[in-house]
């Protein structure tokens, strides 16, 4: 049975996240978390939930933002060809998350 490297190593693969993302501005970004499983097709993939701060969010330009934090986290190539994982990015505000209140945002 084939497990992708994403999997067997996920203590390996949070430190590098953590790095790549350790220069983002905090003026922006409120915390980037990250957790790796199935997509909705069935292939292994990391999936990246970004908090921005609500300044950010409100921004006249907020995909500024988003392309900053994208820019900073591993390719998409090399996430694949290394780990064997399909990224998936997802966004949203302070203010959103205090009133959805999902655990795997906080």
């Amino acid at each position: 049975m084939y497990a992708p490297a994403g999997f067997v190593n996920q203590t390996q693969l949070k430190e590098i996240v953590d790095a790549a993302i350790k220069g983002l501005d905090p003026a922006e970004v409120v915390r980037v978390n990250c957790s790796i499983g199935e997509d909705h097709t069935g292939d292994p993939a990391i999936f990246f939930r970004v908090v921005l701060t609500d300044d950010a969010a409100r921004k006249d330009r907020p995909w500024e933002v988003t392309e900053r934090v994208r820019s900073s986290l591993p390719s998409a190539s090399w996430l694949l060809e290394n780990w064997g994982l399909f990224p998936y990015e997802s966004f949203r505000s302070s203010s959103e998350q205090c009133e959805l209140n999902d655990p795997e945002w906080a």
